[in-house]
C-alpha cells in the first residue's frame, strides 16, 4: 500500500496537483492507495481517502505503507525515515496556490541526497519516481533509514520550523 499525504493544511491551498496525478497513477498500479486529502471537495476515484485522520491512525498508514508520497513536510519525512519507507517528496507551490509560500522547495533542496528521499518537483515526474522506488524496494537496493547524520538532520528540521514559524503565525 502506498500512503499519500497533504499534510496539515489551510483551507483555500488544498493541494490538487497532487492528488489528482496520485489518483491518475493509482488507476494503473496494482498497489493499493490510500491518501489523506485535506479540503480537497471532490474525491479521487481510485485511491482511499480521507480529509484527516488522528494520529494514531496516521502512525498506522505510516507503518503499514511500501513508500510515503506527500508534501515537504517535517512530520512527512520524520515519520517516513522513522518507519523506514522511502519518501517521495513533491513540494507545495505557492505560484500554484498550494501554500503561502515556497518554504517546501527550501526543504527539499536540504533534504536531497538523504537516503529514502526521493524529491519531486513537476508531477509528472511522479509515476517514474513511485515505479523507481518499487523497482528499488523489489531489489532490497533501497534501505531507508536515519542514517549517522539522522541527528544533523532533525537538528535542521527543528531549527527550520522554528525560524519560518513567525512567519506561519502573521
Amino acid at each position: 500500500m502506498i500512503f499519500v499525504t497533504v499534510g496539515n493544511s489551510i483551507k483555500g491551498v488544498e493541494f490538487h496537483r497532487l492528488i489528482r496525478e496520485m489518483d491518475d497513477i493509482a488507476r494503473d498500479l496494482k498497489e493499493d492507495v490510500v491518501a489523506q486529502i485535506g479540503f480537497i471537495k471532490d474525491p479521487p476515484r481510485h485511491i482511499r481517502s480521507f480529509s484527516y485522520m488522528n494520529y494514531l491512525e496516521i502512525q498506522d498508514y505510516f507503518r503499514q505503507a511500501s513508500m510515503i508520497v506527500g508534501h515537504c513536510g517535517v512530520g512527512t519525512v520524520i515519520n517516513g525515515l522513522g518507519y523506514g519507507k522511502p519518501v517521495i517528496l513533491v513540494p507545495r507551490s505557492k505560484a500554484q496556490g498550494e501554500h503561502i509560500d515556497d518554504h517546501q522547495f527550501e526543504l527539499a533542496y536540504q533534504l536531497k541526497g538523504v537516503e529514502g528521499i526521493f524529491v519531486v518537483e513537476d508531477v509528472a515526474q511522479l509515476r517514474s519516481t513511485i515505479l523507481e522506488v518499487r523497482r528499488l524496494l523489489e531489489r532490497k537496493e533501497l534501505q531507508p533509514h536515519f542514517s549517522d547524520k539522522r541527528v544533523r538532520l532533525l537538528t535542521f528540521m527543528r531549527n527550520y520550523v522554528e525560524a519560518i514559524r513567525p512567519e506561519m503565525e502573521k
